[in-house]
């Protein structure tokens, strides 16, 4: 299958191709500098506990 295939089967034309191929290399430039700061561990941390202080909050109330 080559690629003027599947730009075919898709019917998009040039210009929707541009747009797919910038909003995905922002993603991975955007993805790589969160990975190298680390800032995703810390929202999955402060998400975590978040949730224990919702779960604690919640069975103190139907007590």
């Amino acid at each position: 299958m080559s690629n003027i295939d599947f730009v075919i089967s898709l019917n998009l034309g040039i210009g929707s191709w541009l747009v797919i191929g910038i909003a995905s290399v922002g993603f991975l430039i955007m993805f790589s500098i969160a990975s190298a700061k680390g800032d995703f561990q810390e929202l999955v941390s402060t998400t975590l506990e978040n949730d224990a202080k919702s779960r604690a909050n919640h069975q103190k109330s139907q007590r």
